[in-house]
């Protein structure tokens, strides 16, 4: 679905991949120059030091995704949890029309968020940030797949040692009905893609594609000095020129 939608992507500040499989994968056959890491928005990577920086610095945040009744119970987990983590509001990503999600757009940027999750699934979540940043909102939003639905129950959703044993798409196939079933569907396809990408048009073709990419190197690497969020407007306007002139 992203390469389809590969568009959508090239507005991001980072881009990363959850899966220990793929990062092992990836790094085997030397995919890019640098060791790629797993990055995962969830409990058992970045959300906790997302989370650490929003309390310290009293910053807001909202969720968004997953259905109506699994989103409260996720919030309910949230402030049990980090009860000093402020919230200033949910919503479900499910919308029974275009107005309706318009509605729900406009009504995030006026609240004014900190900082947003959303978990919609690719590629609709990619599509909402976009649309969020187009409708005026400035803070940082991270996109989390499964993360709002996986927390409806508890905190963290895999065991400790499956966690550290990087189990934890096997027990995702355990607690998850239709992870399985998608996984067989889609994961051949995606290694199928992944292989065409690396071996026929991984590599620069002329001097301007590599130029391309020795650009978004040097500023990934300039990214990485930069806040997660702020709500000092200087930064957010001089982060606006630097985003202007990187693209």
């Amino acid at each position: 679905m992203a390469v389809k939608r590969a568009d959508l992507f090239e507005s991001f500040d980072y881009i990363a991949p959850d899966g220990i499989l793929v990062v092992a994968i990836l790094n085997l056959l030397k995919a890019v120059a640098f060791k790629i890491k797993r990055f995962s928005c969830d409990m058992t990577s970045v959300v906790p030091y997302v989370f650490k920086i929003a309390i310290e610095n009293k910053l807001s945040t909202f969720f968004l995704g997953t259905n109506a009744s699994g989103i409260k119970e996720s919030v309910k987990v949230f402030r049990k949890s980090f009860p000093k983590l402020k919230i200033s509001g949910f919503r479900n990503g499910y919308f029974s029309s275009e107005r309706e999600r318009d509605e729900a757009i406009l009504n995030i940027v006026k609240l004014k968020p900190d900082i947003i999750f959303v978990g919609m699934g690719t590629i609709l979540q990619e599509t909402m940030v976009l649309d969020l940043r187009k409708a005026g909102y400035e803070g940082a939003v991270y996109t989390c797949g499964g993360f709002l639905h996986q927390t409806k129950n508890e905190i963290n959703f895999y065991p400790q040692f499956i966690d550290k044993l990087n189990l934890r798409f096997f027990y995702r196939i355990f607690k998850e009905n239709g992870v399985l079933k998608r996984s067989i569907k889609t994961y051949p396809q995606f290694c199928y893609l992944m292989m065409r990408r690396l071996f026929k048009g991984g590599k620069a073709d002329d001097s301007s594609d590599e130029a391309k990419i020795n650009n978004k190197i040097k500023i990934n690497e300039a990214r990485r000095n930069i806040k997660v969020v702020s709500t000092n407007e200087e930064l957010l306007k001089a982060n606006r020129n630097r985003l202007a002139n990187s693209n």
